[in-house]
């Protein structure tokens, strides 16, 4: 666990730097934690829980040389990353500020300082929030078709969404899967036309428009989806679909609205703008992963994007 806390106020002279505290514990939490221990650096992670949304993964297949769950993989990523000294603690950061000294971290009543700061925050699924979503998540629900698309082979799932995610995901489940329902509570997707019409030529995609889902039911496994149909000028009607598995894909923000306070840039989406370096538009801030303005949200992504930060941390640090 994480050492040199200290009482709100200390006097700074009476305080332990660490050289980096990295915020976030997913694939580019960890990883940057591993490349800072290797180079010798103080490192401390500071994250709510470890591992994050990776842990939500039921099957890993394109992390090389691994297959498993995520919750194993993230489970490794920590064990070898404490062999080269990191510290982690589970706790939630209530803010966040620069002084002359480097970063500081308020955790309720207690700080922790470091000369650098990577973040590495990653993102949140946008969730449905109905009966049988957290109950079935890694048994049928899922947030990431690439995932867990080839657990469904020849089998009926379902997409939650109507944007371009919904729709290639819908796509690329299309070859795979014998049947895909596509749900979505407006009167057409909203997704890229060229992307639309690949989506009208597939044989086995199937819309259900003015939908929304209500219910994910099953015993073990997923089942079964109510859904309430909704067209203008008709009653509303509840229809039942049998399938083995749910995709919601209707978006993900960026965990990020701790930051505002640093004055880091964002982009029009509110993902952090960094260079091929990982650096952020503050100085001594770098950041890593899915909360990134990076093109592909992958943990082997992030893992990579962990590794530059905490190289780019270190020249910081040995540079001055």
């Amino acid at each position: 666990m994480v050492k040199n806390i200290y009482p709100k106020g200390t006097e700074h002279k009476k305080i332990e730097h660490y050289d980096v505290l990295i915020l976030g514990a997913g694939p580019a939490g960890m990883t940057a934690a591993l490349y800072a221990g290797r180079y010798n650096l103080k490192t401390a992670v500071i994250a709510k829980s470890l591992g994050g949304t990776a842990n939500l993964a039921g099957e890993i297949e394109n992390w090389p040389g691994f297959l498993g769950s995520g919750l194993d993989l993230m489970k490794r990523f920590r064990e070898q990353t404490e062999k080269f000294g990191a510290r982690f603690l589970e706790a939630e950061v209530k803010a966040i500020k620069k002084d002359e000294n480097g970063f500081v971290f308020e955790l309720f009543d207690k700080e922790i300082h470091g000369k650098s700061l990577i973040i590495c925050l990653g993102t949140e699924h946008r969730k449905l929030d109905i009966q049988g979503e957290k109950e079935f998540l890694g048994k049928g629900v899922s947030y990431c078709s690439t995932c867990d698309g080839m657990f469904f082979k020849n089998k009926v799932v379902s997409v939650i969404g109507g944007a371009d995610s919904a729709a290639k995901a819908a796509l690329y489940l299309s070859t795979i899967a014998k049947k895909v329902y596509v749900i979505y509570r407006r009167e057409q997707m909203r997704c890229e036309p060229i992307i639309f019409e690949r989506m009208k030529k597939t044989k086995n995609i199937e819309f259900y428009y003015f939908s929304n889902p209500t219910k994910i039911i099953g015993n073990k496994k997923v089942e079964e989806m109510e859904i309430t149909q909704e067209k203008p000028d008709e009653k509303p009607k509840k229809i039942n679909l049998k399938l083995d598995g749910v995709f919601i894909e209707i978006g993900a923000t960026p965990a990020t609205e701790i930051l505002k306070q640093l004055g880091i840039k964002f982009d029009d989406k509110g993902y952090i703008i960094t260079d091929k370096g990982a650096k952020t538009s503050v100085n001594g801030v770098f950041a890593a992963g899915d909360g990134t303005n990076n093109v592909l949200k992958q943990v082997v992504v992030a893992a990579g994007e962990g590794a530059v930060a905490a190289k780019s941390a270190y020249d910081f640090i040995k540079g001055g």
